[in-house]
């Protein structure tokens, strides 16, 4: 199983094994499950997938959402040949708003009530990043971070390109 470490204590690790998405779990240091995070819709020709993550409200605003989405895009850009990754969010949503531009996702527009939500109508944010966008990021990669017994510099694990 492919396990990724965070700036901060814990990892993302693989949780299903399908061709079209890469689902993960995010874990803290202890293995306590805290949230869930994917890259769906993945065309390999094109080069494109989406992101999605969910997190326990009792792990928000610590910075988990946004190492996690770090974690993936590094995934994705490093170790899978994808071109563009692009999330969807409701408008109102300033906390995944957040942590999508802080991960470098820029937005690129509005679907106006294109979601249904407990029988309520909300409009959608669609943010993006891009290859080279990424390239340009000057944070740390999730395999330059130390994980638990590795030090700086290690190997991605060797089942990451499965």
């Amino acid at each position: 199983m492919a396990a990724y470490p965070l700036r901060r204590p814990g990892r993302i690790e693989r949780d299903r094994d399908e061709h079209d998405r890469d689902d993960f779990l995010v874990l803290l240091p202890d293995g306590t499950p805290i949230g869930h995070i994917a890259l769906t819709d993945q065309d390999m020709v094109d080069g494109t997938a989406e992101i999605m993550l969910v997190l326990d409200p009792d792990h928000r605003g610590q910075g988990h959402g946004a190492d996690a989405v770090d974690a993936l895009v590094d995934l994705a850009f490093g170790e899978l040949p994808m071109n563009r990754v692009q999330a969807v969010t409701h408008t109102s949503n300033t906390a995944a708003l957040g942590v999508l531009a802080r991960s470098g996702f820029v937005q690129e527009g509005v679907r106006r009530s294109t979601c249904l939500h407990r029988g309520r109508r909300y409009d959608v944010a669609v943010l993006a990043l891009l290859r080279e966008e990424w390239q340009a990021l000057t944070r740390p990669r999730s395999w330059d971070i130390p994980a638990a017994g590795q030090g700086l510099g290690s190997a991605p694990p060797s089942d990451a390109r499965a």
